[in-house]
């Protein structure tokens, strides 16, 4: 925010609409088969990546061709398709939905550093106000400094 008067964002979501943005999500959410996993399960899994994702296409056409008279019938080809077809469906789900978090992450960002960088100018005018001896300003500069105080940060941040 080069110019202190540019604001890219000068706006709010109203509470119905959040209301409404978070029962979707729920919604969302409800339609999706029960599942999780926990860190250790997230680092053992195995990833499918192209070659992966490929290969198992080509299990599936092998199973459907000659399946039946190599593999046993306790390796159920129906659960692996289910599963290919699954991975799929989530897999268009996930791109739209990393689309969608990078929007709310790019306008949590922008709204983020207007606020904070207006916030760093608003805390320099009191500053300069304390050190010109305005009546008031010391109690307000004191005040707000107090962020700036153990944290390793300089007092004068930059803004």
């Amino acid at each position: 925010m080069g110019n202190l008067t540019e604001n890219r964002l000068n706006a709010t979501i109203a509470a119905t609409e959040i209301a409404a943005i978070n029962a979707t999500i729920a919604s969302i959410t409800t339609k999706l088969p029960v599942a999780s996993l926990d860190d250790s399960q997230r680092s053992a899994f195995k990833a499918m990546d192209v070659n992966n994702k490929i290969f198992t296409e080509d299990v599936l056409t092998e199973l459907a061709v000659s399946g039946a008279g190599i593999v046993p019938p306790y390796i159920n080809a129906t659960f692996i398709g289910n599963d290919m077809a699954l991975y799929e469906q989530m897999d268009g789900i996930e791109a739209a939905l990393q689309n969608l978090l990078q929007k709310v992450t790019d306008i949590k960002r922008i709204a983020g550093h207007e606020a904070y960088t207006a916030a760093l100018s608003v805390y320099r005018m009191y500053d300069a106000a304390n050190n010109a001896g305005i009546p008031g300003a010391k109690q307000g500069y004191d005040k707000l400094r107090e962020r700036f105080l153990g944290s390793g940060r300089p007092a004068d941040p930059e803004l």
